[in-house]
C-alpha cells in the first residue's frame, strides 16, 4: 500500500498549517518516494521546500480556492496537519467572506465540530482524507517514560488527578490540556493553545504539571494532540516540571531536541493510557 508515487500515497496533497508537524509528515512522505503538493496556510516552514513537489500558498483562507488548487494539482488524497491560528477564523480578516459565512452557518464551531465539517466538505467533493499517524510511527508517544527523568511521587499525584479532570474536559471540545499544581487545576486550555495556557499557569505561580489528551471519539486521521520542543521551553519558562501525554494518541515532534530539552530543564515526560 505504500509503494511510492504509483501507490496509495501518490497524487497526495498536504494541507499544511503552522508548526513542525507538516514538516515531519513531508519528510516521511519523501522517504517513501512521495513528494506531496503542499498547500500552505499561514507561515510557510522554509524546510518544506526540500520535501515538496511544490508549495502553493494561501494568503487568505478560502475553502473553495483550496479545493480548486487540490483539483488542479490532480490530487485525490489529502493529509491535514498543523495548526491554524484561531485569530484567522474569529478575527474574520484571515478568510474570505464565503468561507466565513460557511463557518458561521455551522451549528457548532468548536474544534471537534469545525474540523469534522471541513473533512466532510472535502470528502463530499471526492477527496480521501488520509491518516498521518502511520507515516510517523517514531513520533507517536509511547507508554511510560518518554524523555527526561521519572516523575516524583508528588508529580504522579497531580498527574493522576489531572488525567481524571482532563477526561471530563476534553469531551467538551474546547481544549486538550490543563495545568495542575498541588491538587488544584491552575489553568485549562481553550482556543489560545497549549503554550499560551502554560504561560497563564506560570503567571499565577511557578511549578506544577501539564496533562494533555484527546476525546475518545476524536478523529485520529487529522487531529492528534501534539507536543514538541516549544512545549518544553514554555514549561521551563513557567517553572513547570512534568508533562503527561496520552500514549498512542499524541505526536512528539523533533524528538532529538525534545529529549535534550527535557534533560536540560529536568522535566519529566510520561505517556499514560487513558
Amino acid at each position: 500500500m505504500m509503494e511510492g508515487r504509483c501507490g496509495y500515497l501518490s497524487n497526495l496533497a498536504l494541507l499544511a498549517g503552522e508548526g513542525l508537524l507538516p514538516l515531519a509528515i513531508a519528510k516521511a512522505l519523501s522517504s517513501r518516494g512521495v513528494a506531496p503538493t503542499v498547500i500552505a496556510l499561514g507561515k510557510v516552514n522554509p524546510l518544506l521546500e526540500d520535501f515538496a513537489d511544490r508549495i502553493l500558498e494561501i494568503p487568505q483562507i478560502s475553502i473553495t480556492k483550496i479545493l480548486g488548487l487540490i483539483e488542479r494539482a490532480g490530487c485525490r488524497r489529502l493529509v491535514l496537519a498543523g495548526s491554524v491560528p484561531k485569530r484567522l477564523i474569529f478575527g474574520g480578516a484571515g478568510m474570505d467572506r464565503e468561507t466565513l459565512e460557511w463557518v458561521l452557518s455551522l451549528p457548532s464551531r468548536d474544534d471537534h465540530a469545525l474540523l469534522g465539517a471541513i473533512v466532510r466538505f472535502f470528502e463530499s467533493r471526492g477527496l480521501e482524507v488520509v491518516s498521518y499517524r502511520s507515516l510517523i510511527p517514531g513520533n507517536i508517544a509511547e507508554e511510560g517514560k518518554i524523555a527526561g527523568r521519572e516523575p516524583s511521587e508528588a508529580e504522579w499525584e497531580d498527574i493522576r488527578y489531572g488525567i481524571g479532570i482532563a477526561r471530563e474536559v476534553v469531551r467538551l471540545s474546547f481544549g486538550q490540556a490543563l495545568a495542575v499544581k498541588a491538587g488544584s487545576v491552575v489553568a485549562v486550555e481553550a482556543m489560545e493553545g497549549t503554550d499560551e495556557m502554560i504561560g497563564r499557569a506560570g503567571r499565577i505561580g511557578p511549578g506544577g504539571i501539564v496533562v494533555k489528551m484527546m476525546r475518545s471519539d476524536q478523529d485520529e486521521r487529522f487531529d492528534l494532540p501534539t507536543v514538541g520542543p516549544q512545549t518544553l521551553e514554555c514549561m521551563a519558562a513557567s517553572g513547570m516540571t512534568s508533562l503527561a501525554v496520552e500514549a498512542g494518541r499524541t505526536v512528539v515532534l523533533d524528538r532529538e531536541s525534545f529529549e535534550s530539552l527535557a534533560e536540560a530543564h529536568s522535566i519529566s515526560v510520561t505517556g499514560f493510557l487513558p
